[in-house]
């Protein structure tokens, strides 16, 4: 039992990026959250509209690049329509 609530508390906090305040941002937030815990994007970048199928009609997605440094690692997240969807660290 021991075992288990380890790993399951392991994988909880291996799901999503922990900023630097503690809070945990993750796929699926939206991105007033990551204003609220890391200010103004260092890089914004705007990909511009995404055009897709849904609910028998066209729909436009606006799709963005948000990049951070934090110390030594850099944060890429993309956000579509106001929601991260995707991120990514490197280091340097």
């Amino acid at each position: 039992m021991n075992k288990l609530l380890l790993i399951l508390i392991a994988v909880m906090l291996l799901t999503g990026f922990r900023a630097p305040n503690g809070n945990i941002i993750s796929k699926g937030d939206f991105s007033d959250k990551l204003l609220i815990n890391l200010g103004k994007p260092t890089v914004r970048t705007d990909l511009g509209l995404v055009q897709t199928r849904a609910f028998g009609g066209i729909v436009y997605i606006k799709r963005e690049v948000w990049n951070y440094k934090i110390d030594q690692y850099n944060y890429r997240f993309i956000i579509e329509n106001g929601q991260i969807v995707a991120d990514h660290w490197t280091r340097f």
